[in-house]
C-alpha cells in the first residue's frame, strides 16, 4: 500500500480540522433542534476525512485503490474513529458504568454500532475520494 502513513496523516489532519470546524459551528448553533445537527456532525466527521484521504491516496499512488486496499484503509480509519469514540463514551458514561450493571453492555453495543457505520462510510467515501482524485488528476 503506497504512502500508508502519509494517507493516515492526511486522514488525521482532516479529522482534526473537521472536528474544529464542527465545534465552532456547534458553538453558534441554537439549542432547538440541536440533536439533528449533532447527528449530522458525527456523519460529516466520518465522511470528509475518508474522502480527503482517498483523494490524496490517488495523488500519491497515481492510481485508484484496489478493493482490498480500500477495505484496509477503511478498517484502519474505523479503528481510529472507534478509539476516539471509546474515549469519549468512557468519559461521558462514567456514572452509568459505575451505577448500572448493564452499563458495559450499553457501552459495547453503542461502540460496535458506531464502528460498523464508520467502516461502511469510510469504505464508500475513500473509494469516492480516489475516483474524484482520478477525475481531477492532471498528468504532468
Amino acid at each position: 500500500m503506497p504512502g500508508f502513513w502519509r494517507v493516515t496523516l492526511v486522514y488525521g489532519l482532516a479529522l482534526v480540522l473537521m472536528e474544529a470546524l464542527l465545534l465552532a459551528a456547534g458553538s453558534v448553533t441554537p439549542h432547538s433542534g440541536a440533536a439533528a445537527f449533532f447527528s449530522g456532525c458525527l456523519v460529516t466527521a466520518l465522511l470528509v476525512p475518508a474522502f480527503v484521504a482517498g483523494f490524496w491516496f490517488e495523488r500519491l499512488a497515481g492510481r485508484g485503490a484496489t478493493s482490498p486496499e480500500a477495505w484496509r484503509y477503511a478498517a484502519w480509519f474505523a479503528a481510529i474513529q472507534g478509539v476516539l469514540m471509546a474515549l469519549l463514551l468512557w468519559l461521558a458514561m462514567q456514572d452509568l458504568l459505575a451505577e448500572d450493571s448493564d452499563g458495559a453492555a450499553i457501552f459495547g453495543s453503542v461502540l460496535v454500532a458506531y464502528v460498523t457505520v464508520a467502516l461502511l462510510i469510510s469504505r464508500f467515501f475513500f473509494g469516492f475520494g480516489t475516483r474524484q482524485g482520478r477525475r481531477t488528476h492532471i498528468p504532468r
